[in-house]
C-alpha cells in the first residue's frame, strides 16, 4: 500500500532551486531511502515530505491528503503519529535529558511517570545508555546526544519514521544496533525513510532507494534496480 506520495515537488529557498520536479512514491512497511552527495537536497525532501518545509509548487499526499493543506490540527495528529531523527540532534537544551525523552507523553498521553519511564529506559538500555538522565544534553557528546534523539524519535511507537542521517555520529556498535532498530520497525509494517552518506548502510537497509543530484533525482527504484544500473555517475556515487 502506497503511504506516501511525492508529486512534482519543487522547494526553492532565496531564488535558489533546492528541489526540482520531485516525484516518487513510498510504501509502507518498506524502507525507503534517499542518498546523494552534501548539498543534494536529502534533507529538505525529507523536511518537506513531514511538512516542515513548504514549497513553491507540488504536493505530498499522506495516504492520500496533501499535507501542505492540513489544517493546523490535522498536521498535529500526523506529526503526533511521526518520529522524526533529526541530524543535528535538536534536542531542547533547557530541559533535562528525561525531560527531553518524556516530551511527547506528558503532552499526549494521561500515563503515569513510572509507565514513562520503563518505556524510554528500555531504549535507553538497548543502546547502554547510562548517563544521568537529569543532566542537560550540553553534558552529552555528539554520539549520546544522537541516542537520545532516536529514543525520542522510535519509543512512542509511530507509524511514520524519518531518519536524517542517523549514523554519522555514532561508534560502529551504535550503527549497528540502529540499523537493528530500523529493520524491526520494518517488520511492524511502519512506514520508513532514511537519508544516509554510508552508500554500504543504505544497501543494507533499504528497499527502494531514490539518489538526489543538484535537487534532481537522478534515479530512483529497489535496491536492485540501483545496483545493476548503467548510470555512471550513480555508480560513483554508490561505489560500484
Amino acid at each position: 500500500m502506497i503511504s506516501i506520495e511525492i508529486k512534482n515537488l519543487n522547494v526553492k529557498f532565496e531564488n535558489y532551486q533546492v528541489l526540482r520536479n520531485i516525484n516518487d512514491y513510498i510504501i509502507k512497511g518498506e524502507v525507503y531511502g534517499i542518498f546523494g552527495p552534501t548539498g543534494s537536497g536529502k534533507t529538505s525532501l525529507l523536511k518537506s515530505i513531514v511538512g516542515l518545509i513548504f514549497p513553491e509548487s507540488g504536493k505530498v499526499e499522506i495516504m492520500g491528503k496533501n499535507v501542505f493543506k492540513f489544517s493546523q490540527k490535522q498536521m498535529l495528529d500526523f506529526h503526533k503519529n511521526c518520529g522524526f531523527v533529526f541530524q543535528n540532534s535538536a534536542l531542547i537544551s533547557n530541559l533535562s535529558i528525561y525531560e527531553n525523552l518524556s516530551l511527547y507523553y506528558n503532552y499526549h498521553t494521561d500515563m503515569k511517570e513510572k509507565e514513562i519511564y520503563e518505556i524510554v529506559k528500555y531504549y535507553l538500555d538497548f543502546f547502554n545508555f547510562d548517563n544521568d538522565l537529569s543532566l542537560r544534553p550540553a553534558s552529552l557528546s555528539i554520539g549520546e546526544k544522537m541516542i537520545v534523539n532516536l529514543v525520542r524519535a522510535i519509543s512512542h511507537d509511530p507509524e511514520f519514521l524519518f531518519f536524517d542521517n542517523p549514523f554519522s555520529s555514532l561508534d560502529p556498535n551504535s550503527q549497528r544496533k540502529v540499523i537493528k532498530l530500523i529493520l524491526e520497525q520494518k517488520e511492524k509494517n511502519k512506514t520508513i525513510v532514511v537519508v544516509t552518506n554510508d552508500s554500504r548502510t543504505l544497501l543494507e537497509i533499504a528497499d527502494k532507494i531514490a539518489i538526489l543530484e543538484e535537487g534532481v533525482i537522478i534515479e530512483k527504484g529497489l535496491k536492485g534496480e540501483i545496483v545493476e544500473s548503467k548510470n555512471q555517475r550513480v555508480r560513483e556515487l554508490i561505489g560500484i
